[in-house]
């Protein structure tokens, strides 16, 4: 951000909406809807299914002058002092705040302090988002006014299912006297007392996807479910009636009348209103019309804080559900985000929109980045980080697999193109453009059934947590998002590359093409040289991203005499299953992770790679330890296909780059050349363009992935593409 400091600024009380020195001059507030009758009025008007509420151009001219009114700058916080404020009442002697989390600290404080009740705390990952977090639960405690109010002493903090225990090991390890109480599996608490009692209260988001939809919550975010503290749940004279057999067949017509009874699902989290909610790596809910970023914006509370170090991952309208749960005037209503932000951005003309939510977002957030620097110090002394992206070579059988895939898609996606509706079968084109992503890892991804990728697609849970898997696929970029919509269950045979009935010709304007091309789908397709790569029959078929994985830990080995750990991260945990054989031909000793895991499983293969010294590397299924994990005991780390979203890349990387490692970090990326990865890293500095002109000012050139995208993904790649102008 300009200045590094990553400070909210402060609009004078004064000055009016429009003015010189206020940098927001340029809102135009709607002139088209009508005038509510009355506060609150609804509008006929349904967004994507969710009904709004209008708001009038006075209004929306209130609520940016109360916005501006709330902001408050470092410069303004009197009587800090760095080593006084380094210091915490309620946390353990032996810990001490850095200079950038008091400044973070004094700030959560000021927010709460006025009228702004909360805010986004965005600071890049490893700078102590979660520390300055607590020093807020410990200064903040409920005070007697906000006790006649109503508001229960509780901080409710909604994380990742993964991450539930590590919030309670470090509020214990830091902080002294909190009660803390965790909310998650089927041994959760049903009463509201309970949890009213609690000083932390810390869950997850399916749990409250799960008890929002039991307290009565429906597809609109505005209304908030009603609370059922005073009565119970009446029954209704009305309740259906099943007829059971005895299981006498002598007496088959003698049936009795049951009445059915539906187990009622206890919805605490909806009948507490809470002193502070706070939601751990809220990028969670950027989906504005999914069930968890609805529940979420329906908790009561006061205070209201958004954690993540990535607030914008694949486009601006990220945001908007960030801004609706805090209650952000006026942008907190979809018809003004949609007008004044989202649509003028898709259209191609961001200049004026990104400037608008870059003076909303400095009002609101703070955020540091690990190159900014106070007093000529940077936040965080780390150790070096390179990047570097290797090129793996394709043998002649995976290339000739290669490309008789992609001339099988292309022909697809061509089919699409000349009908003109690309974009009506977006999702059928992102499977074709999975499948691609697949072959460049190993052929024998290609010919899985799709429904085999749990964690590409749904990641599979703990089978004791079965709510958590109504939510997983918001944990992904937008092409598990979308995969994840399809059904991968249906009965009818599909061809795993076209997507169309194996049994069903479709003729079109030109048939020839319906057959010239044909893929190898098995290993008796492959030379026993390709499959067992020349280092023992009993292996699986070999790939070009495998061997250099081989090389590669064997070049970490050798270098440093087998005292540096490894992290291999894949989105497919085929992929995983494929490298393992090869880790254990070699004597690579690994542990690993991924959706499969239960809780103590997956703390058992935490604990195997950073305790045991003869376990150099830990295989990480991508979504299921991208976030979250603290594994500064490896320094390299292998990213063995790319993934849409730089942003959650740049996650998973932080799991060795972060406050804790001693080493430098060797992060290796490995891209096929020549293939659709090309392509996809030129897609990821478009994602990456979005992030950083929305979180720190300039110009967007670009923010769609529009036909021409596409178009350019499925077109065979050559060694001169790097002259294309894309």
């Amino acid at each position: 951000m300009p200045g590094s400091s990553g400070n909210p600024i402060s609009i004078p009380t004064n000055a009016p909406l429009g003015s010189r020195v206020n940098p927001y001059a340029h809102y135009i507030p709607p002139s088209q809807l009508p005038p509510s009758r009355f506060n609150g009025a609804r509008s006929d008007l349904d967004v994507d299914g969710v009904a709004e509420v209008y708001v009038t151009p006075d209004e929306a001219h209130k609520a940016l002058q109360d916005l501006f009114q709330s902001s408050v700058g470092d410069a303004e916080i009197e009587g800090v002092d760095m080593e006084r404020d380094s210091h915490v009442d309620g946390f353990r002697d032996t810990i001490k705040l850095m200079p950038h989390q008091v400044k973070g600290r004094m700030w959560m404080k000021s927010r709460e302090e006025g009228k702004a009740k909360g805010g986004i705390l965005a600071d890049d990952m490893g700078l102590g988002k979660t520390i300055q977090t607590f020093t807020r639960i410990v200064d903040g405690k409920r005070t007697d006014p906000e006790r006649v109010e109503g508001y229960a002493r509780s901080t409710l903090i909604v994380c990742p299912v993964g991450l539930i225990k590590q919030w309670k090991e470090e509020l214990n390890k830091m902080t002294v006297g909190l009660r803390v109480v965790e909310h998650h599996g089927s041994g959760r608490a049903k009463d509201a007392s309970v949890l009213e009692r609690a000083d932390v209260v810390i869950t997850s988001y399916s749990v409250v996807t799960s008890e929002h939809a039991a307290a009565g919550g429906g597809s609109d975010q505005s209304e908030k479910p009603k609370k059922s503290k005073a009565k119970p749940k009446t029954k209704n004279a009305l309740d259906e009636f099943i007829v059971s057999d005895s299981g006498d067949e002598s007496d088959e017509f003698a049936k009795k009348v049951v009445k059915k009874t539906k187990k009622r699902i206890a919805c605490p989290l909806f009948e507490v209103d809470w002193l502070r909610i706070v939601l751990d790596e809220a990028q969670n809910i950027k989906n504005k019309s999914a069930k968890m970023s609805i529940g979420c914006c329906s908790l009561s509370g006061k205070y209201k804080w958004c954690l993540t170090g990535t607030p914008i991952q694949n486009s601006v309208d990220d945001l908007y559900p960030l801004l609706k749960f805090l209650g952000v005037k006026p942008l907190n209503d979809w018809t003004q985000f949609r007008q004044h932000i989202s649509q003028p951005v898709k259209a191609g003309k961001p200049a004026r929109p990104m400037k608008r939510l870059q003076v909303i977002l400095k009002v609101i957030m703070l955020r540091r980045t690990k190159q900014d620097q106070v007093n000529g110090q940077p936040l965080l002394k780390l150790p070096p980080r390179e990047v570097q992206v290797v090129q793996c070579e394709f043998d002649k059988d995976e290339e000739d697999f290669y490309k008789a895939l992609q001339e099988r898609t292309t022909l697809t996606f061509n089919k699409f193109l000349k009908r003109g509706d690309v974009m009506k079968n977006y999702t059928s084109v992102l499977v074709l453009l999975l499948r691609m992503r697949q072959a460049c890892g190993h052929p024998g991804l290609v010919s899985k059934d799709f429904g085999e990728e749990k964690d590409a697609l749904e990641p599979k849970l703990a089978k004791n947590d079965t709510e958590e898997q109504e939510v997983t696929r918001q944990e992904g970029d937008e092409l598990a998002d979308l995969m994840g919509k399809m059904s991968v269950g249906d009965k009818a045979a599909m061809c795993k590359i076209c997507l169309e009935p194996l049994a069903v010709h479709r003729p079109d304007p030109d048939d020839s093409d319906d057959s010239v091309v044909a893929i190898p789908r098995n290993e008796a397709a492959f030379p026993k040289k390709s499959r067992a790569s020349g280092v023992g029959s009993n292996l699986p078929p070999s790939s070009a991203k495998i061997r250099k994985i081989i090389e590669l830990l064997t070049d970490i080995a050798d270098r440093s005499n087998r005292q540096e750990k490894t992290i291999i991260f894949s989105q497919f945990t085929g992929m995983l299953d494929l490298v393992e054989p090869f880790l254990k031909h070699h004597g690579i000793k690994f542990s690993r992770i991924d959706g499969s895991l239960r809780p103590t499983e997956r703390e058992m293969a935490i604990n195997k790679i950073k305790d045991d010294k003869a376990t150099t590397v830990i295989l990480i299924s991508f979504k299921a330890g991208g976030v979250g994990l603290n594994l500064v005991c490896c320094n390299n780390v292998i990213l063995v296909d790319l993934w849409w979203n730089p942003a959650l890349e740049d996650q998973a990387f932080d799991r060795a780059h972060r406050l804790g490692q001693t080493r430098a970090v060797n992060i290796y990326k490995l891209v096929i050349e020549n293939t659709v990865e090309d392509r996809i890293l030129t897609l990821q500095e478009k994602k990456r363009e979005v992030a950083t002109v929305a979180l720190s000012g300039g110009k967007l050139s670009k923010n769609k992935l529009e036909l021409n995208d596409l178009i350019a993904l499925f077109r065979p790649s050559s060694k001169h593409d790097d002259d294309d102008d894309d």
